[in-house]
């Protein structure tokens, strides 16, 4: 989003956002710029400073909708509001993201100048990053493609064995010119009938061939041996990457373009390293030893050989920028085309329960079209200029034999020393030929390696110290002022400070989307808070171990996920080395023993996709079992028992009692008669905390607590009232 606009010639040179307004305070029309650099905001009509003001006199800046229009405001420590400016509708949604970034530079200090609405540009080019941190264009792609060239160091064994044997196949084929130029001038021409010699020579190059062959098929096996395992690793480096990863970087990115990265990246990085890996080395080394024989049979004829590679070198190099943005063009569209149909595949319940088959068939068949374009126009662009580099590579064939007969017929060379020259101009041209197909080559590589590259360097948002603490933790919970935001300068929690002692079962409560699922991400630490602390049993969050935290949380969540295996892999997912036993006794406390004995394979049954195969309150009852035998000191419950039938929740809630049993215990739930059995309530209200006390306490106090209640009782009565009125209806009928 853009948040900067021309400025009066008269405004400083460290303005930060600027926005134009078009009515004054008294509702006059005017030609206005609201503009603020990090100590005031500046208020400009017609060009002239009208008015300024210091952005640390005030605490919190909103925008308000009037009719008609909207303005700008400033609130003072005392309460004062100042409006700063008044401006039409549309304009509402910029202002209103200057107002939360002023805001968040009062309240930490720091001055935020791109949003995550900015698409971000490469600052030499000025060209989209398409979701990358470099651009393709201005990125070396020679120090890509060598940085993965250094990962065949741990293979380096089978790489030279691969390299050794090629130049040793490519030694053969460069002496093969010679026996044949023996063959013609000594046995052809001359009509001589010396069948020993030639025999010999006839023997020497089927021996040749036979060692060529047995060398290509030596240089295959390493080539593969070395790629594949280079494969392999990236993968796996890719993969574990991403499982490392916090979730505000995973969420920047959806799982179809991660599964692209994992595996067609991967796969084609494989391919260029067995195709050409060890070929950028043989070929020139095959090049410059050709060159050279070539100068020393005969200059003259080099000369004419090399007139057109200056010519062909030009054309690579102009071609390599250009490809590489056609080949960024074709891995969008192939990352839209996956994410679409992880998409749509992941999602086909929903689409078949819509009926939208053949919308999502069109939606699908539009990506594809994108990407099968996207591939031609990059393919196109490449054998339109080939034909002309074949070109000129032929006239210095053609200047070759035109001076190469005059020679033959003035007797200064054999017609096989021309034939064994023209053999190794043949040759030469060959590893030039593979020069020419390098910038398509290395383009469509680079894009992938840059790809796989940066998601290799990216850096969590959450990680762990250095020397991080392993804690045994006890259960005490405290929040110390903590501000949390998706975006940072736009917190969804703001201030929250409480204590949850010890064996505590505190539930959350409040309206949607006012941060009761992000207190339990803070507590995890799938996210680390914005400002402020939180800490348990006195030890900063930050300060603890990641696997030392979550390995003694336990989650139960609304949507539960199982895994495409058996019941008996789902429950010991928590802990895979843990006795057959103990698996049975977590689902007896779960009350899920009863029926997983009744599944036709009993516990070895698979539940197929995501648990399809399983009811509801099944999948709950399993996920408890498995946080049971997961044992954590802290229980973390988000909508456990939301959207099941009575005698499912109630089986549920007695094994939620079984599983928070002497365990601190943090409850999310919007049916509050649910949390009946809760110490403590935490209320949320537009990301603050409203209020914190039991039940009793917070029904006296008839605050937000108490309104929610009221709300729920008469959703109630309306709910047992609708099947009454149904009821007389149908029997009046």
């Amino acid at each position: 989003m853009d948040l900067r606009i021309k400025l009066p010639e008269n405004a400083g040179e460290d303005i930060v956002y600027s926005l134009p307004f078009r009515f004054a305070n008294d509702g006059e029309r005017v030609d206005g710029i609201f503009c603020t650099d990090r100590e005031y905001i500046y208020i400009y009509v017609g060009g002239e400073l009208e008015e300024k003001y210091k952005i640390s006199d005030f605490s919190e800046f909103v925008c308000r909708r009037q009719i008609g229009s909207s303005m700008a405001q400033g609130i003072k420590e005392d309460g004062e509001a100042v409006c700063f400016c008044a401006f039409s509708q549309e304009m509402f949604v910029r202002y209103g993201e200057v107002m939360k970034l002023l805001e968040h530079y009062v309240r930490t200090g720091e001055l935020i100048t791109e949003t995550d609405e900015d698409e971000p540009v490469c600052p030499n080019c000025g060209l989209p990053l398409e979701g990358g941190s470099e651009c393709v264009y201005c990125k070396s792609k020679g120090s890509t493609i060598l940085r993965l060239l250094k990962r065949i160091g741990p293979y380096k064994k089978f790489f030279i064995t691969a390299v050794i044997c090629t130049m040793v196949s490519e030694l053969i084929w460069v002496f093969m010119p010679y026996l044949d130029r023996i063959i013609i001038d000594d046995y052809v021409t001359p009509k001589v009938h010396e069948w020993t010699g030639f025999v010999s020579i006839v023997i020497a190059i089927v021996s040749l061939l036979l060692t060529a062959g047995v060398m290509e098929l030596l240089n295959m096996r390493n080539s593969f041996r070395t790629a594949l395992n280079i494969g392999r690793d990236l993968r796996q480096e890719v993969f574990e990457k991403s499982q490392q990863l916090s979730m505000s970087s995973l969420s920047k990115r959806t799982a179809g373009e991660l599964i692209n990265r994992v595996s067609g990246d991967a796969a084609k990085l494989e391919e260029f390293i067995t195709a050409n890996g060890k070929d950028a080395i043989v070929k020139l080394l095959s090049l410059l030893m050709i060159g050279v024989l070539l100068f020393v049979m005969d200059w003259r004829l080099a000369l004419m050989t090399i007139v057109p590679i200056p010519v062909v070198f030009f054309i690579v190099k102009k071609l390599f920028n250009v490809m590489a943005l056609r080949y960024t063009a074709v891995w969008k569209h192939s990352k839209n085309h996956s994410e679409t149909l992880h998409d749509i595949l992941n999602g086909i319940a929903v689409v078949k329960s819509f009926g939208s088959e053949a919308r999502e068939i069109a939606h699908y068949e539009g990506c594809s079209l994108k990407w099968a374009k996207a591939c031609v126009r990059a393919e196109i662009m490449w054998y339109l200029t080939i034909p002309f580099s074949e070109f000129v590579l032929t006239v210095g064939n053609f200047l070759v034999l035109y001076f190469g007969g005059s020679m033959i017929l003035d007797r200064t060379m054999s017609l096989g020393e021309l034939i064994q020259f023209t053999t190794y101009v043949a040759m030469l041209y060959e590893p030039i030929r593979w020069l020419i197909h390098i910038p398509r080559t290395l383009a469509d590589t680079s894009v992938s390696a840059g790809k796989v590259f940066e998601i290799l360097d990216m850096q969590s948002d959450v990680r762990d110290i250095e020397d991080p603490v392993d804690l045994d933790i006890k259960g005490d919970i405290e929040f110390d002022d903590v501000y949390f935001g998706y975006k940072a300068y736009v917190p969804v929690l703001k201030g929250i400070s409480c204590k949850i002692n010890k064996g505590e079962m505190i539930g959350i409560v409040g309206y949607s989307g006012v941060g009761k699922s992000t207190m339990i991400n803070l507590i995890l630490r799938l996210y680390d808070c914005t400002q402020g602390e939180i800490r348990i049993d006195g030890v900063p969050i930050k300060n603890i171990a990641q696997h030392s935290l979550r390995s003694q949380v336990g989650v139960v969540l609304q949507e539960t996920f199982l895994f495409d295996g058996s019941v008996l892999d789902n429950i010991s997912y928590a802990r895979p080395d843990a006795p057959f036993e103990d698996i049975i006794k977590a689902a007896k406390i779960a009350n899920a023993h009863d029926f997983i004995v009744k599944l036709p394979d009993g516990y070895n049954t698979r539940v197929g996709n995501k648990g399809y195969q399983l009811s509801g309150g099944e999948r709950q009852r399993i996920a408890i079992a498995r946080a049971l035998l997961h044992d954590p000191k802290i229980i973390i419950l988000d909508e456990a028992t939301a959207s099941l039938d009575t005698q499912t929740e109630k089986q549920i809630q007695q094994a939620l009692g079984r599983l928070t049993a002497g365990r601190t215990t943090i409850a999310i739930a919007h049916r509050l008669s649910t949390l009946s059995n809760a110490d403590r309530l935490i209320v949320l209200d537009k990301g603050k905390l409203a209020e914190f006390g039991t039940h009793k306490e917070l029904m006296k106090s008839k605050g937000v607590y108490y309104r929610l209640v009221m709300a729920q009782r008469e959703t109630t009565k309306m709910k047992k009232a609708a099947p009454q009125n149904t009821g007389s209806t149908a029997e009046a009928f």
